[in-house]
Order: structure tokens, then sequence, then C-alpha cells
């Protein structure tokens, strides 16, 4: 019943008139009670000027009874703008407002009209009273209440500007954040959680963004009995970093589907990041290969963190790492494997720095042995698997990291050999 206006109200709602804030204000309408509240508010102090300017001339001329007929024109005004933008900004509200809007305006204009006639009524008084030639407070009663309706109208205008401005910035930013949501979903699907159990071996990948878009990526896959292992992060957390993300992990793994050695895929990986992007952007990667028959790791690091490898039955931690320069900073890098042997048992994990660069109490950046602390007191707790050891490590480096919020994205991977 709400939704029906009255059909003379369509006389008032074209493109030539409208007597409607449908196209100022309906970009607010889904945004939160706080920033609601924040508008009100600033309606309520620009439209205070006009009021106080009534204030004003009743102060400075006193006008026989009539500055009061000014302050009260200036105060109706004044509410009718702070019901309407009230009304506006509440969805039940709107539909009440617009429905009946000339239902309560015709007896606010009723009672401005019988204002009026006394105002008039005082205004012939005062003239009898006085020579107009020689007193100018008619003059001076009109202007005020000229200039006062002027300064309404100028305020409204000015604020519907502003309202308009603001409605197509929303308009922008909610295209933006709708593409934004969409790479986020899609992202979310390329990095789901992924288990990879071979030949006795089980493997455990996760990484969670620390904004919208993140910049870590990893793989992990099985192919002709060979486990590949790969994190890998882009510089910068922008729109810009999440596109570079999909991008370089989808082309890690077209390259494994016909190459098998980490440091030819690492090389062809740099020539594609240097002919795409600019020397502002680049990728830090390691890629491991592990031969599932003899237990022989091919390990290649583009600018990464090191592999820690734990043998079976200790909790020694061992760092496995060969420099390289990270994918995408010049054309010239060269890439080579570091070979070394693993046992049943064994530990291996990838990680990204959004691990390790927590903060403490001090709110200071930590340095890279807290991490082996909570590492190896995560494998000292009970036997793990693979997905367990990962999410009990990512809740322990959580719960000692002091910052509001994660600064880096987090990506893991855990290989029990």
């Amino acid at each position: 019943m709400l939704d029906k206006k009255p059909e003379f109200m369509s006389l008032f709602n074209n493109l030539k008139f409208t007597i409607y804030r449908d196209t100022e204000l309906e970009a607010f309408y889904d945004v939160d009670l706080k920033n609601r509240k924040k508008l009100i508010f600033a309606h309520i102090i620009i439209y205070l000027f006009p009021v106080l300017f009534a204030v004003l001339i009743a102060q400075i001329y006193l006008l026989n009874g009539l500055e009061h007929w000014l302050i009260i024109f200036s105060l109706i005004l004044y509410a009718i703008v702070i019901v309407e933008t009230v009304a506006y900004l509440f969805p039940k509200s709107r539909k009440l407002y617009k429905n009946y809007f000339l239902w309560f305006i015709i007896p606010i204009g009723v009672l401005i009209g019988l204002g009026g006639y006394f105002a008039g009524r005082d205004l012939i008084a005062f003239a009898q009273d006085y020579d107009l030639a020689r007193d100018s407070g008619i003059l001076q009663f009109l202007l005020g209440g000229v200039a006062i309706f002027a300064l309404f109208f100028v305020s409204q205008i000015g604020l519907s500007q502003i309202l308009l401005a603001s409605k197509s910035l929303y308009t922008r930013k909610a295209k933006v954040e709708a593409d934004l949501q969409f790479a986020t979903e899609i992202q979310e699907r390329i990095l789901q959680e992924v288990t990879v159990n071979q030949n006795g071996t089980t493997a455990y990948a996760c990484s969670y963004p620390a904004n919208e878009l993140g910049g870590d990526y990893f793989e992990l896959s099985v192919k002709e009995n060979n486990l590949f292992a790969s994190i890998g992060d882009i510089s910068g957390h922008s729109f810009g970093a999440g596109l570079l993300m999909t991008m370089t992990r989808s082309a890690l793994q077209t390259h494994l589907e016909y190459n098998r050695e980490p440091a030819q895929v690492m090389s062809h990986l740099n020539t594609l990041l240097n002919r795409q992007t600019d020397r502002s952007m680049y990728a830090t990667m390691t890629l491991l290969k592990l031969d599932l028959a003899n237990y022989q790791v091919s390990l290649c690091n583009a600018g990464h963190l090191p592999v820690i490898h734990i043998p079976f039955g200790t909790h020694k931690v061992i760092y496995r790492h060969k420099k390289g320069v990270g994918l995408g900073i010049t054309e010239a890098a060269a890439y080579d494997n570091l070979e070394f042997e693993v046992k049943k048992g064994d530990l291996l994990i990838l990680y990204s720095d959004g691990l390790i660069e927590t903060r403490d109490e001090k709110m200071q950046v930590r340095d890279t042995d807290f991490f082996e602390e909570l590492l190896v007191e995560t494998i000292k707790s009970e036997k793990l698997s693979p997905a367990e050891l990962a999410t009990g490590l990512l809740a322990r480096v959580r719960d000692s990291d002091h910052s509001a919020e994660m600064e880096d994205d987090s990506s893991l991977i855990v290989i029990n050999v």
C-alpha cells in the first residue's frame, strides 16, 4: 500500500520538475548508520546559517514584532529540510515521505499562508504608524526575508552539487568494488587449500591474503611421480599485484606441463615477467621438485625465502637455499638448481614472509629465529599431519603477532616425505 502514490504526485516527479531528492541521496541509501548520521549532521550545520542570519537580522532591527516572523519563516524552512533529509536516509520513512509528502506540505503551506496574512497585517499597521520615507523598516524586513530564502536556496544548490558529486564517486567506487570482489572470488578459487597424498608422501598447501587481493601464490601438484611445490610473492599489495600473481601462477602451471626442471622453468618465467611488467613490480619464487621414487630434491630459488628441511626423528632445522634474482628484475638473471636428498619421514616447509615478519610487544619486526622456534614447538607438541602442522603453526604465528591486523600475505606448504 505504501508503494502506491496518488496520481497527482506524478505531476511533481518528472524530468523538468521534481520535489523528490532521489538523484541526490540515492547513493547514501545503503550506507551504514554512522555515515547516515554524519550526512544528517551536515544538513543541520549547512542549513543552520540561514536561521542564524534571521536571528541576526532580528537582533539588529527591532521591527515592532516583525522580526519574529523572519525567525518563524526560517525555522519552518529549516525543519522541512531536516525532516526531508532524515526521511530519505531510511527505507521505511522514505516510502512514507514520498507517498504522503503533499499531504504534509499542503497544511504547512496553509500555515505559511496564514503567517503571511498576519505578517502582512503587521506590515500595514507598521506602515500606518511610521513614515516609510523616514524609516526603512518595512524594506529591511522584506529584504531580510528575501535574503533568508535566498540563503536556503543557495545552500540547497550547493549541497545538491556536493551530493551529486558524491553520488558519481560512490557509483564509480561501487563499480571498482564489484570488480574487486569478482577478482577476489577468482583468487580464492585459485588459492584453495590443496592436499596431496602420493606414494606415502603427503603434502598440504594454503594461502591467506592480508587484503582483498593478495600477492602470494602457490603450486602443489604431482606430475609423473614428481611432486612439485612452489610459493611465490608479488611485490606490493595492489590490484596490479593480484593480477600479476594470477598471471605468474598460470604461467608456472603451463610450464610444468612440458618442462620439469625448476631452473629452466624459473628462467622462462623471468623472461615472461621482464616482457610483461616494468621494474616497479617483480616476483619472488621458490620451486621445489621431489622425485617420489628416489627422494631426490631439485630446488631453485628466485629471491625467495629458504626452504626448511627437518630430518625425520630430529628437531634440527636445515635451511636449503641457493641465491637467485627475483623474477622480472633483469633478463640477465641466471638460475641454477640446488640438489639434495631427503629420507622417509623428513619434513620440507615452504613459506612466505608474512609468517616470519610478525611484530613483538614493542611493535618491532621479529627475526626469523622466532618463526623457527614456533615451528619446532609445533612439531614437538604431537604427531601431526601436514594439514594439522600447517594450521597449528599458522595459529601460533597469529596468536604471537601484536599487529592490529595481518600486514602481509601468509602462505605455507608442508611436505611429509
